[in-house]
């Protein structure tokens, strides 16, 4: 499990969690993670943690 937040002045104010699911795959290929959502994302296991991070960031939308 993966949860990514940002914090302003140690609040936070966006939070995102994944699980992995393809544990079998792991350290090969590509790894799936389902997002607290329900969404799912990818990642390559070589492409390391920040990556999927950055992924998981990107599924926020902010309310205007």
């Amino acid at each position: 499990m993966i949860t990514v937040s940002i914090l302003i002045n140690g609040n936070p104010i966006f939070t995102r969690t994944a699980k992995n699911t393809e544990t079998k795959s792991y350290g090969k290929g590509i790894q799936k993670y389902k997002l607290d959502t329900g969404e799912v994302v990818e990642n390559k296991f070589e492409d390391g943690a920040i990556k999927l991070a950055i992924k998981m960031l990107k599924t926020i939308k902010e309310i205007k």
